[in-house]
């Protein structure tokens, strides 16, 4: 499997406040009148040279639009190539969701399946090219490119359309059904949380004053 975009990725990670940052529109400058403090120290924030405290990060996400919440760790193992099948596959413990628009992005790679597929761009917006992908994915997607593509509530929707060879399939059903049987959180659950967790613009600026 191939994909373009990986290779251009760039090899530094940014860190949680420089995406943060990056995805709210605000320079560093604009951060630190936010959360009350200095260009230079949220740059050091941002370079690992220096660690704000778990309040001071909070706040200072929040200033950027965003929450620190928790988001369970995804493990995977790889499994052996069944017999008549050429690569090693990978399934997760558990399922996970994207954010659009990435869940629903064009991507590049070819068919190992079906090597006379000579379709190199899938468009995940559109059901077909989506249920083609994510056959391919769990044939014989790598870790890296199943975390990239693979959103957990729309695989469980495409589920029963999906063209599995039977070894992936009998090792990624339990997760399939296991997020098919969860049940639902309360709605009172939903609405005391977004209670909690919106703010106004004014109200950040105020907090971080406050700070």
């Amino acid at each position: 499997m191939y994909d373009a975009d990986v290779t251009k990725r760039r090899v530094t990670e940014r860190t949680i406040l420089e995406e943060a940052r990056i995805a709210g529109g605000l320079n560093q400058t604009e951060l630190a009148e936010l959360a009350g403090t200095s260009q230079p120290t949220i740059s050091a924030y941002e370079r690992g040279t220096k660690s704000p405290r778990l309040n001071v990060a909070v706040r200072l996400l929040q200033a950027c639009g965003w929450n620190l919440a928790l988001q369970p760790r995804v493990s995977f193992t790889e499994h052996p190539a069944p017999d008549g099948f050429k690569f090693p596959f990978t399934v997760p413990d558990r399922l996970w969701r994207l954010e659009a628009p990435a869940c629903f992005t064009t991507i590049k790679f070819f068919d190992l399946l079906d090597e006379e597929n000579h379709q190199h761009w899938w468009d995940l917006s559109i059901r077909a090219d989506r249920r083609l992908v994510y056959s391919r994915l769990l044939t014989y997607g790598d870790e890296a490119h199943l975390m990239l593509y693979l959103d957990g509530a729309l695989l469980a929707d495409l589920w029963d359309e999906l063209d599995v060879p039977e070894p992936m399939h009998n090792l990624w059903e339990p997760l399939i059904e296991a997020n098919r049987r969860a049940p639902a959180q309360p709605e009172k659950d939903y609405y005391l949380r977004d209670q909690e967790t919106r703010r106004s613009s004014v109200q950040v600026i105020k907090h971080a004053n406050a700070g």
